[in-house]
């Protein structure tokens, strides 16, 4: 029987709740562990998916508890698992089969509604040639990952890599947080305020980088589920 693990990288006093947003979506019997606090399985044998959640910390930061992260996506990936990571996800698989060179800090910040251009066909998130939107908030990016090995599925004005899927293995790695509404993403921008993070009124006066959602997800996470481990 299909099984989930929800890897929870939220970390105490994290502003930002991923399973709330996330729980509404999934469809599969799931167990919840916070990457931080809670023992990491030692396999995953009892889990066919596995979803990589955001995190308001930085994968730079290289901590101990990343780092068994870490093993635990390479292990995983070796094994065929379905493995979808959103965010502070997808930039934790890319530097664990890449190395640290795939994740670096960028410049500013990426936040609001660009447009998020679909530059590869792909089981989750559609056919190339089209443009997406959703809500970007993100301080570091995944770079440079060796076409022989990764697909780079879309990108912004700003950002070269929002989407790739790892080659013939059912992985993926998605920036945007899809999973957060319009509403939400508002809400959550005046929770956040900081230097270099716009206010939430700025956007309504920004054609460019206007509010708004194509409403993926909802495919998104339902092709994602009904990957069969082994996939490619």
């Amino acid at each position: 029987m299909d099984r989930l693990l929800f890897l929870d990288n939220s970390i105490p006093d994290d502003l930002y709740h991923p399973l709330s947003y996330w729980q509404p979506l999934l469809l599969l019997p799931f167990d919840v562990c916070r990457a931080c606090t809670d023992e990491l399985p030692t396999q995953t044998d009892a889990y066919s998916h596995i979803f990589i959640s955001g995190s308001t910390a930085s994968v730079l930061e290289d901590s101990d508890w990343m780092r068994a992260e870490m093993e635990l996506i390479r292990a995983a990936v070796d094994r065929g698992r379905v493995i979808l990571g959103s965010c502070f996800g997808h930039q934790i698989i890319a530097r664990a089969l890449f190395g640290s060179r795939a994740v670096r800090s960028r410049p500013a910040p990426e936040i609001g509604w660009p447009d998020i251009e679909i530059i590869a066909d792909d089981a989750l998130l559609g056919a190339a040639g089209r443009t997406i939107h959703g809500f970007l908030f993100h301080f570091d990016e995944v770079c440079d990952l060796p076409p022989d090995r990764a697909t780079v599925l879309a990108r912004s004005a700003a950002c070269e890599n929002l989407a790739f899927k790892i080659k013939n293995k059912p992985v993926w790695g998605l920036q945007p947080h899809l999973e957060i509404g319009i509403v939400e993403a508002l809400k959550f921008l005046d929770l956040v305020q900081g230097e270099g993070i716009p206010e939430r009124k700025s956007f309504f006066g920004a054609p460019e980088n206007f509010p708004k959602d194509s409403g993926r997800i909802i495919a998104l996470m339902k092709a994602f589920q009904q990957t069969r481990p082994g996939a490619v």
